[in-house]
């Protein structure tokens, strides 16, 4: 009886100056049944060239092989939490040698061997509260792998269809070079006939060189976007990529059934890393709580010792301890840590929802912007039409002296300027669709971790 008011009243006196705020609640959990298995979105564009670059970069990106290592850091973590939990058991085994420095010579040898076992009972749950924080914070390393993933193959598919832009746009302007120079002979023969000034012609020839000079930076531009997609596969970047010369823009596909927004918007890697985030740093609010209060823990010891090495088992003393410790004083250093858990918890709250807005606003945004920049597109392909019929016309009238040169090099600029401009509206609509499959989420990399866990050597 006396044991028991002993240990309440060492209790109530430890627990005194704790103080114990209301941990705040979570927010619903992204539902396991939301999320989005291989989820690869980049295959809807039929495109084998960039899936093969997207599998390459999945299997030799140094971002995403460092983000693997990660992964593999907080589950280290976590296990060292979940190891903390479990008593602890050691052993040790002295031998020495006695000798008598002065007076009678002699000689003593001892053998000791000793067993100790220790654990700390989680009285009040604050070791699970630190394995729950762990285990949310592994989860939140595992949901930014696959934020990893997406951007990456985001970052591939614009790459390649940026390069196919430029490419196309060589292709267009060593066309345009060709329809300049076929104006530059009309312009001659008019002059030959003295319908015009020699100023004509060297306009003309001046408009084509300026072409000329633009492939030069076309040319310049495609090379870098073909270094840009070897250090986004993690290569040298001056590796060979054969593919690059079959990178076409595409025709885009339907586009995707959005659903429910919020059902969506759970599935999303960002959103859940936000979530688990928030949920460790719950915990660790939970821990910072519970560290104030006193912690029981039991040790139990066994020692054997003996001159000879052969009767060392025959005499073994066992001691079985129980400790309660806490803290009397420590100038409000536990409560300042539970304060500062408790603000973070509420800035990640914060964070969290934030995460959410911002997730909506860019799958509305990039449905809205594809749906736009399709339209534009409809009218600048009558723009087009229109160009072109404008520029037959002026040609077939300067011919006769009809109109004079600038009028001529107008449309000729005119249909040329669309034309290009076609070309990077088409990339424009498809980087949308990219953005559009990237709000929507959803994870396609697997990471056995404990397989690489348990073969980390390797």
């Amino acid at each position: 009886m006396q044991k028991r008011a002993f240990l309440l009243s060492m209790m109530v006196f430890f627990l005194s100056g704790c103080i114990n705020p209301d941990i705040p609640p979570l927010p619903l959990q992204p539902s396991q049944h939301t999320q989005i298995t291989d989820n690869r979105w980049w295959e809807e564009f039929q495109d084998t060239n960039l899936n093969q670059l997207i599998d390459d970069a999945l299997k030799e990106s140094l971002s995403l092989a460092a983000a693997k290592e990660r992964v593999l850091q907080a589950y280290a973590t976590l296990q060292m939490k979940r190891a903390s939990t479990m008593p602890s058991l050691g052993a040790t085994g002295t031998a020495g040698r006695q000798d008598e420095l002065k007076g009678v010579e002699s000689q003593k040898d001892t053998y000791t061997a000793t067993l100790n076992a220790s654990y700390e009972i989680d009285l009040f749950g604050k070791k699970e509260d630190a394995t729950n924080a762990s285990e949310a914070s592994f989860k939140a390393m595992q949901e930014a792998l696959h934020v990893s993933s997406i951007s990456l193959a985001a970052e591939i598919s614009i790459a390649w269809y940026t390069l196919a832009q430029k490419q196309e746009s060589l292709v267009l302007l060593q066309e345009q070079i060709k329809v300049a120079q076929k104006i530059l002979t009309i312009t001659k023969l008019t002059h030959e006939r003295g319908k015009n000034s020699i100023t004509d012609v060297w306009q003309q020839e001046q408009y084509i060189k300026s072409l000329e000079a633009q492939v030069l930076t076309l040319q310049a531009d495609t090379d870098t976007q073909i270094r840009s997609l070897n250090i986004l596969l993690g290569r040298s970047p001056l590796s060979a990529l054969p593919s690059t010369s079959q990178a076409k823009l595409i025709p885009l596909p339907p586009i995707p059934d959005v659903g429910i927004p919020a059902t969506k918007l759970l599935a999303r890697p960002d959103v859940q890393q936000a979530f688990y985030t928030l949920q460790s740093a719950h915990y660790d609010l939970a821990e910072a709580i519970k560290n104030q209060y006193p912690s029981f823990s039991i040790s139990l010891s066994t020692l054997a010792s003996s001159t000879q090495f052969s009767n060392l088992l025959d005499t073994i003393i066992a001691t079985a301890t129980g400790t309660i410790s806490g803290t009397l004083y420590d100038g409000g250093n536990k409560e300042a840590l539970v304060k500062k858990a408790r603000f973070i918890t509420k800035e990640r709250s914060y964070t969290y929802q934030q995460t959410l807005i911002v997730a909506f606003n860019e799958t509305l945004e990039a449905a809205h912007k594809e749906s736009m920049q399709t339209r534009y597109n409809t009218q600048l392909d009558e723009r087009l039409k229109l160009a072109r019929s404008i520029l037959e016309r002026q040609q077939t009238k300067y011919l006769y002296g009809i109109v004079e040169y600038l009028n001529v090099l107008s449309a000729q600029q005119s249909l040329q300027d669309l034309e290009q401009m076609k070309l990077s509206k088409e990339l424009e609509n498809i980087k949308y669709r990219i953005a559009l499959y990237r709000s929507l989420g959803g994870a396609f990399i697997t990471h056995d971790v404990d397989k690489e866990w348990k073969n980390y050597d390797n």
